[in-house]
């Protein structure tokens, strides 16, 4: 095989953002303090045992909080102006990011959003850098949920899963 040609950045990106991806807040708590950021890369990694992985880019800085407390929630954003809002003040910089966002503390200590249409709380199994990002898989001890539907990102922008309810 030839000598892979280099990838432009801003071209994978485009690319990569065809695949539409959920919309969610990865939460942790270090010493009492809650920390959290927006995220995508987020999956499904095994039933049995029920694994969940989530890649944070080193440069979060919720990165190091997840890696120094070992235990993480992963928050489902819904589809509605509250999801929206919640995305927005998580996908920014700043310290007061849990201020004027409903929460409480889940099995982990990890905060659960209120309006989160799905949670999962995790304790840490393994982490391995790649690239820019670190992969945490984390073993779900809790879950919970309720109805509605998921906010989503696609093309660099969120975008609503369906405008009506057909079902495909």
């Amino acid at each position: 095989m030839d000598e892979p040609q280099a990838i432009d950045g801003s071209e994978l990106r485009q690319v990569a953002g065809e695949f539409a991806t959920g919309v969610t807040v990865v939460t942790t708590v270090v010493d009492e303090n809650p920390h959290g950021c927006a995220a995508n890369a987020v999956m499904s990694v095994s039933l049995d045992p029920p694994l969940m992985m989530v890649c944070l880019a080193r440069t979060s800085s919720t990165h190091p909080r997840v890696s120094t407390s070992g235990r993480f929630a992963i928050n489902v954003l819904p589809d509605s102006p509250s999801g929206r809002d919640i995305c927005g003040v998580f996908a920014g910089k700043g310290a007061e990011k849990f201020a004027e966002i409903g929460h409480f503390p889940g099995l982990t200590g990890a905060p659960v959003l209120t309006d989160a249409l799905g949670w999962l709380e995790c304790v840490t199994e393994r982490s391995d850098d790649l690239g820019d990002h670190t992969a945490f898989v984390g073993r779900v001890v809790a879950v919970g949920r309720r109805d509605g539907r998921p906010l989503i990102f696609h093309r660099g922008q969120l975008q609503s899963l369906a405008e009506d309810d057909r079902e495909l």
